[in-house]
């Protein structure tokens, strides 16, 4: 009976009200269904014209990428474009999936409490830097290192993929993080148990156990990587030549390419004629098909997952029943085998050091790199301040101020649109669809497809419908619309969450004292899903602040006040530093787009730990902890002496890993080993070729009783 009741709530009073919001729900659900869909067909319907002059497998692997200029016959094939993304994510992937991989292993496995959060709040900071950010980062530092070991220029492949590899870390490091976590207990303790090392266990039972969802979370690194485009326009170099293959191997890597998503948002703005502009629809679709490829692929991993559980268990039986078949022990044999085995230490603290090694390596490359571009940003920005660019920026009509009152009107105005539809459509995911519905399954793996699809995809399709099609000038209004697209798969996947999250006897107990369903939704649904609703809104401004590549298209560059209230054309914080860094190397220009750069992470990263608190304080848990506690709890993880223990449990870990490699590291113990090693292996010989005559023996009487 008690099984029952838990499995099906009490049946809500039905209502007027009820039936109205249930048609609202679906109605509003629709039209952001069909909002979506014109989005993918307009895409498809502008790529049109360019396949009635070339074809498709002319566009995709002709080599020549040359548009039509002064009545001039153009060349629209993306075989080197292509060719060059695929190389530059190739060379990202090489840095971060083994920072990926050894990093999250040593935060998940060896960090514990206070430095753990510190690591894991320095992946945070990384993640809230805005892309171009990252770009203007890229082309003032790393750029000319790779200038001082032979490149030609700043902007090159190399400096392209060293930068958006820490771009994409933090998103493949938290879900690879959660992935690690989620491996049971047991797991650990079992391997433990039967004596392996500590990194034996996190790396041949952890890492294995874990490995499809990792999978999973390169591969959505791989969909950041491919949709970069402000940031790969200002340090990739842009030439569309293709690679370098004639200058040899430092040639090659150091050349100057051009990306899919970075051609979009170079001519789109400025493209020579009907077939031109079809030509960069066209590899907006092109960039679609990826990602849905993408979200398949995830899904294909997901799938192996469940069946590689099922065949794991098949194989353990076979393996355990040859082992019992073919081979026996006697108590002296096994005696030796365990004696020699248990002396060979050597190559034990050898792997472990190795494996030690990479582990605090890569997470210090990580922290170490975060500190870096933060501390580069506030040391340039407060260095280079000047209080004259706050009112006017050399060149332009207005300032910081009218910078930060356009991204302000921006924010708000897409942030009107976007709440109720995705509200909305999270609530009919949440409590109408039904789970198993391919509909609903229709529905959530269309949301995923466009929340990892490249946001110039989006900005190219606000151009379109918003400021071509339906007549909207360049403004914020035309720029919000844009936008909503672009922040509404993800808010509708938080929303969803967070509303799902609301424990089922809260629903139980109010539909028990006869609430209608709509009551449930008002008053005990949403409010109980405040906090999750709140932190995702937040969130969603600080994309909204990050983002340029939308907003570069849609809203215009001028920086000037928007006296015109939302119709007001101008410049957003991000898109005004992507306009001065691509201005050239200019001290004072440089200098005054660090400034807004810091005045752009101050705010992306208030936001971000505004959600954390709101969070924190919405919790029942924390109630009782007063805000000045809480505000020294928070502060306390960035102090000197944090920091300094860290370090210094670091440095006394890494000693005592080179203490123990040198100790084991003896040429008395070599030969012992050797010995040892010696024996187990003439032991094992005998072993086998016992078993091979038993096994022999066995046949042969098999044969002759059946002849019998």
């Amino acid at each position: 009976m008690i099984k029952n009741n838990v499995k099906s709530l009490p049946k809500a009073k039905t209502s007027k009200m009820d039936l109205s919001t249930k048609i609202s729900v679906f109605f509003i659900t629709t039209i952001v269904l069909v909002i979506l869909a014109v989005l993918v067909g307009y895409i498809l319907y502008k790529s049109v014209p360019v396949f009635k002059e070339f074809s498709f497998f002319k566009f995709l692997f002709s080599g020549m990428w040359a548009p039509a200029r002064d009545g001039e016959d153009g060349s629209y094939g993306l075989g080197k474009i292509i060719l060059s993304t695929l190389m530059m994510l190739f060379l990202t992937l090489l840095f971060a999936i083994p920072l990926t991989i050894f990093s999250s292993l040593f935060i998940t496995e060896y960090l514990k409490n206070r430095t753990k959060k510190f690591v894991i709040t320095m992946i945070q900071l990384l993640a809230g830097i805005p892309s171009v950010v990252f770009g203007l980062f890229a082309l003032d530092q790393i750029g000319p290192i790779f200038v001082a070991m032979g490149a030609p220029t700043s902007g090159n492949m190399m400096t392209a993929s060293f930068t958006l590899a820490f771009m994409a870390l933090p998103t493949m490091i938290s879900l690879s993080v959660n992935a690690i976590e989620s491996v049971p207990e047991g797991h650990r303790f079992a391997s433990l148990g039967l004596g392996m090392t500590k990194e034996k266990t996190t790396f041949g039972v952890v890492l294995v156990a874990a490995m499809p969802k990792i999978i999973t979370a390169i591969i959505t690194g791989v969909a950041r990587i491919i949709g970069e485009t402000m940031a790969v326009i200002l340090i990739a170099g842009n030439s569309t030549k293709g690679l370098n293959t004639g200058d040899g191997f430092f040639g090659f890597i150091f050349s100057s390419i051009r990306t899919l998503a970075g051609t979009i948002g170079l001519e789109m703005l400025e493209n020579h004629g009907t077939t031109h502009e079809s030509a960069l629809y066209a590899i907006g679709m092109v960039l679609f098909v990826i990602v849905i490829f993408i979200n398949l692929l995830i899904i294909a991993v997901g799938n192996i997952n469940n069946k590689k559980t099922k065949s794991i268990k098949n194989l353990k039986h076979k393996k355990t029943k040859s082992i019992k078949n073919n081979y026996r022990y006697d108590n002296h044999n096994l005696n030796i085998l365990v004696h020699t085995y248990t002396e060979k230490r050597f190559a034990k603290k050898v792997n472990s050091f190795i494996l030690n090694f990479f582990m605090i390596s890569s997470t210090a490359i990580i922290v170490g790199f975060t500190s870096w571009i933060l501390l580069t940003v506030m040391i340039k920005g407060i260095g280079g301040f000047d209080s004259a660019a706050f009112v006017e920026i050399e060149g332009q009509r207005s300032g910081i101020f009218a910078l930060l009152f356009t991204t302000i009107l921006l924010v708000l105005a897409t942030i009107i649109f976007a709440i109720p539809l995705a509200l909305i459509v999270a609530i009919y995911l949440a409590e109408y669809a039904h789970k198993d519905s391919k509909f609903a399954k229709v529905i959530r793996f269309s949301i995923n497809v466009l929340a990892s699809t490249p946001s110039i995809v989006f900005g190219v399709f606000g151009l379109s419908l918003f400021v071509v099609g339906m007549g909207i000038p360049m403004s914020i209004f035309a720029a919000s619309l844009t936008m909503t697209i672009v922040i509404l798969p993800s808010m509708i996947t938080n929303f969803e969450d967070s509303i799902t999250g609301v424990p089922l006897l809260y629903k139980e107990a109010a539909y028990g004292m006869g609430m209608t369903k709509t009551g449930v939704l008002l008053k005990v649904i949403i409010p109980n899903s405040t906090k999750g609703l709140v932190t995702a809104t937040i969130l969603a401004v600080a994309r909204i602040i990050g983002e340029s590549a939308p907003v570069y298209l849609t809203l215009g560059t001028a920086v000037r006040m928007p006296s015109e209230g939302f119709f007001s054309s101008g410049a957003t914080l991000t898109t005004q530093i992507y306009m001065m860094a691509s201005e050239g190397n200019d001290p004072h220009t440089l200098g005054v787009a660090y400034q807004i750069a810091l005045v752009t992470i101050f705010l992306v990263l208030g936001l971000n730990f505004l959600s954390k608190y709101i969070g924190f304080k919405l919790n029942p848990i924390n109630k009782k902890i007063s805000i000045k506690m809480r505000f020294k709890l928070f502060i306390g993880m960035f102090t000197w002496t944090s920091i300094k223990k860290v370090s210094l449990k670091t440095k006394k870990d890494t000693i005592s890993l080179y203490k123990k490699w040198i100790n084991f590291f003896n040429f008395k113990r070599m030969k012992i080993y050797i010995k040892n090693a010696k024996t187990r292996n003439k032991v094992i010989k005998t072993i086998k070729s016992e078993s091979k005559l038993k096994s022999k023996s066995k046949n042969k009487t098999e044969i002759k009783e059946s002849e019998n």
